[in-house]
């Protein structure tokens, strides 16, 4: 681990230890995997040790991949682009701007994690959430979920530096753009008897190809131990609990998410929410912990991955309020790179915050995000401890506040 100044306190040295055994213990924890469940049953054990109540697995299905919901889309746009250079007859160009069309559907849809046609040929396997309460002091007035994820991240190329990243990035967006380009396109060469336009797909094809390849050849690597990408989150949270059993809350009853497939399109929170959402109300403040062992505390003003939706202004209230009154947390504020599982329930109408972490560019760290280099050894524990430090305020003014 690097070297501090300072010790770390009590709960940051607690929060190192389980983020030790989930990254290299366990290691890397791909979604619905043996390690995946490990993780799950470790911290339902160390639950259990610690006294909280009302432990629970609770099962789910999802699709275990990433990026099949994504190949599948361009497979069927890389088919109609395909079929109307080869062809180019009226028919051939109908069935090309609906295939692209279908790739249009299924990225946008994956993206926003609601249902669609890809998603109905893809096979799904179990996962599960780990799940518990700690109960205050006083008749419950309030109520906090603290969550962070389970799974970890496949590693490939494009999440290998900044400079691929932003190859990615704009991948992404040309392989969509051809996409919506080749449906209109083809739709009006059809409909306007015009056969030129099977040359559109000149340009669809070889972005569509290699957004495909790029697919494909993310399933064939391995997954990332996943130090900051989440064993951070679930570190903070279970120093977190050590600390509210031993200082609980007056009348804030708190409940733990531990989420599994995260990665491949939240499922897991979704899940939750499905399950727990009417209970907890819609007064229930979610805190999501995601990557919070790098740099400086960060919290989202808005989430999602191609489509931005923004934090409820009563957790932004929140969470400005207590960064401008501890200066020396050093918090930050920003729009989100991808997204959390606190998009789930933001696109419900709940209050969400994610809190996370933002590297400074003028400094040579790097967050190792989806790559084999997130291990123990990155941990920085002054971020740690900030990051508790910080939802521990949090959840002390939601206290302070339902109790008048």
């Amino acid at each position: 681990m690097q070297k501090n100044n300072s010790q770390p306190g009590e709960y940051t040295t607690s929060a190192l230890s389980h983020i030790f055994h989930l990254s290299e213990t366990i290691g890397g924890r791909g979604s619905c995997t043996v390690n995946e469940r490990r993780a799950g049953e470790y911290i339902a054990g160390e639950l259990t040790v610690l006294g909280v109540s009302g432990i629970d697995h609770e099962p789910f299905r999802a699709i275990p991949a990433t990026y099949w919901p994504f190949a599948l889309g361009f497979t069927a746009a890389l088919a109609g682009t395909v079929l109307a250079l080869l062809a180019g007859g009226q028919a051939a160009l109908t069935a090309a701007a609906g295939l692209n069309m279908l790739g249009v559907w299924a990225m946008l849809a994956e993206t926003e994690f609601t249902n669609h046609w890809a998603r109905w040929f893809l096979p799904k396997r179990s996962s599960q959430n780990v799940t518990g309460v700690i109960p205050s002091k006083k008749t419950v007035q309030a109520r906090v979920v603290l969550c962070a994820h389970l799974d970890t991240h496949r590693t490939p190329v494009f999440f290998s530096s900044q400079f691929w990243y932003s190859v990615f990035t704009l991948l992404l967006t040309l392989t969509f753009l051809s996409m919506a380009a080749g449906a209109v396109v083809f739709g009006l060469g059809a409909i306007l008897a015009w056969p030129a336009a099977r040359w559109t797909g000149l340009f669809a094809f070889p972005i569509q190809a290699f957004g495909l390849a790029m697919c494909l050849h993310a399933d064939f690597t391995p997954y990332s131990p996943g130090a900051n990408d989440d064993a951070s989150g679930v570190g903070v949270i279970l120093g977190l609990v050590q600390r509210l059993l031993v200082e609980p809350l007056e009348i804030t009853q708190v409940h733990l998410a531990f989420t599994g497939c995260e990665e491949v399109g939240a499922y897991g929170i979704q899940a939750y929410l499905d399950r727990h959402s009417q209970e907890l109300g819609d007064q229930a403040v979610y805190i999501i912990l995601d990557e919070v062992g790098i740099g400086k505390i960060k919290y989202l003003t808005a989430d999602g991955l191609v489509l931005k939706h923004k934090t409820h202004p009563r957790a932004l209230a929140l969470a400005r309020e207590i960064s401008a009154a501890h200066p020396d947390l050093q918090v930050v504020e920003c729009t989100g790179l991808a997204y959390t599982d606190a998009l789930s329930a933001t696109k419900r109408g709940f209050i969400a915050l994610t809190v996370c972490t933002e590297v400074d560019p003028k400094t040579e760290t790097v967050s190792h995000w989806h790559q084999m280099s997130d291990t123990i050894e990155t941990m920085q524990p002054e971020t740690l401890d900030r990051a508790h430090k910080f939802v521990w305020e949090i959840i002390q003014k939601i206290d302070r506040e339902a109790s008048g």
